[in-house]
């Protein structure tokens, strides 16, 4: 059910599409942008996510239409968090979550991780069951998040 669907390091060519999804994002989940705040990373990605400290993915469907993101970046020597994790909900369900999730670990331990965090909302069930699925267990608050309410983590 993912044939023909993309995932790739997001180049400053994609900076409309890959800003419309994180905008697409923060609506999903009930929030607006702040942009100098919690969303730094969403309003600078390509400065924040520059293949150094973190790496952006962007999902493309076979039309080439970009339809998800995820990051991961680093916390602390060793330590990545997995952050933008979204896929439209037209295209849940059809195993690109896994294939996010495959390509997102890839990347943390080509940054050198060997744990990743996330903090993540209940609400999102699916996101959560994924990332239980992978093996991250909840662990305390790590961040100031206001809009976590369960902290995870895992060892690459």
């Amino acid at each position: 059910m993912t044939a023909g669907f993309t995932i790739r390091r997001a180049l400053p060519e994609d900076h409309a599409a890959v800003a419309r999804e994180l905008s697409d994002y923060l609506a999903f989940i009930g929030d607006a942008l702040d942009a100098e705040g919690l969303d730094h990373d969403i309003a600078h990605w390509q400065e924040e996510y520059d293949g150094r400290t973190g790496v952006l993915l962007r999902v493309a469907d076979p039309a080439g239409e970009v339809v998800g993101t995820a990051a991961v970046r680093l916390l602390d020597p060793g330590v990545g968090e997995l952050k933008r994790m979204w896929l439209r909900p037209s295209c849940q369900g059809r195993g690109l979550g896994r294939r996010l999730m495959d390509a997102c670990l890839d990347e943390a331990r080509r940054l050198g991780c060997r744990a990743l965090r996330l903090d993540t909302q209940a609400t999102l069930e699916a996101a959560v069951h994924l990332y239980r699925a992978y093996g991250f267990s909840e662990i305390p608050r790590y961040n100031d998040n206001r809009r976590a309410d369960i902290w995870m983590e895992r060892s690459l």
